[in-house]
């Protein structure tokens, strides 16, 4: 996946970055986009790029500027369908994204780093098109490994990292998850050891292994780090922390947990709000409790209907939960939504 600190800031400057993307082409410079300040320009080298740091040669001086910082890299001189395509796929318009960057193949394009890019947000498109519409899982895993193989000291390489591990969530291969997740714990950053341990901890609960999911999700409730997005994945892990006790046997404890988060946070982050109303859901399914379900999992369905993995979650659940209630066609539609809108889910391939 996009390191989701960058995808959010880019939705609300989108219109400025496309706005400066041409004069970046006109002075013949590389341009690096920082969450905060104006961007940075100057020339980048083959060598001069790693996965966790980017050198920028400007006027004869070096400047280092750290990969948790960069929201994207704007080179001179690169195919205005990359310009295009990228800026589609930030917008998360994958389908818009891919038929730019398609117009690139066979295209001669000799600047190695621009190739990368090219091959970074080609197969960043498949792989979240086959997560969401669906598509071929496997051939849009294929690409994003070989951009990562051929280039794995790209800037992109923790976020592509995070893209294969969600994309063999997506198709239930837990394991293969881990493996892809773990280069993240890796990074140099708190925030990024700690998304790593969160994903980690979720791909444990998709094989059941509760022990070692909530170990990951103690690791990040215990890390001492405060920052905005250390506290955001702190919530997560509480969730996932909560949905551990829920499958073993500890429902009621996981509720004062999930009931804490939501009566102490802004419904604004639905993020953290989807996936809270998930767990909540799953909670009441332990206890036997089937209309506090619903209504938990409504607050998704209703209120939170953009996140769309959680939303996939729900509706996969509403879907059963409805019928218990005697609400067969409420079943049946939640069913086809899920069937039409989430395709590439893993939730849309379970009975």
């Amino acid at each position: 996946m996009l390191s989701s600190l960058r995808v959010v800031f880019l939705g609300g400057v989108i219109a400025g970055l496309l706005f400066v993307s041409g004069s970046a082409r006109a002075q013949g410079v590389d341009q690096v986009f920082v969450a905060k300040g104006p961007p940075s320009r100057g020339t980048i080298a083959d060598a001069g790029m790693s996965r966790d740091k980017v050198q920028l040669d400007s006027g004869g001086a070096g400047r280092d500027i750290w990969v948790n910082e960069i929201v994207r890299i704007l080179y001179k001189d690169e195919p205005a369908e990359l310009n295009s395509g990228r800026n589609h796929a930030i917008q998360r318009n994958y389908s818009q994204g891919l038929a730019e960057l398609k117009k690139l193949d066979g295209r001669r394009v000799d600047r190695a780093l621009v190739m990368q890019d090219i091959e970074y947000y080609r197969a960043l498109c498949q792989c979240k098109l086959a997560m969401s519409e669906g598509g071929d899982k496997a051939a849009a895993s294929a690409a994003m490994y070989s951009f990562v193989s051929k280039a794995p000291q790209n800037y992109h390489f923790y976020d592509a990292a995070e893209v294969l591990g969600d994309l063999a969530m997506a198709s239930g291969m837990w394991a293969d998850a881990v493996k892809y997740y773990g280069p993240i714990a890796g990074a140099p950053w708190p925030d990024y050891q700690m998304r790593a341990n969160n994903a980690l901890g979720r791909a444990n609960l998709g094989e059941k292994q509760f022990s070692e999911a909530l170990a990951k999700f103690q690791a990040v409730i215990g890390a001492d780090a405060s920052t905005p997005e250390a506290i955001k994945q702190k919530n997560l892990a509480h969730v996932g922390r909560a949905t551990c006790l829920a499958e073993t046997g500890k429902a009621p404890e996981a509720i004062n947990i999930l009931q804490d988060l939501i009566n102490k946070n802004d419904p604004q982050d639905a993020a953290l709000f989807a996936r809270t109303y998930n767990a909540l859901g799953r909670c009441y399914v332990k206890q036997g409790k089937t209309k506090e379900a619903v209504l938990a999992l409504l607050h998704t369905d209703v209120l939170f209907f953009n996140e769309a993995d959680a939303h996939a979650e729900a509706l996969y659940h509403l879907s059963k939960l409805w019928s218990e209630v005697n609400k067969s066609d409420r079943a049946t539609a939640a069913r086809a939504t899920l069937k039409q809108r989430y395709a590439g889910s893993i939730w849309a391939t379970l009975e």
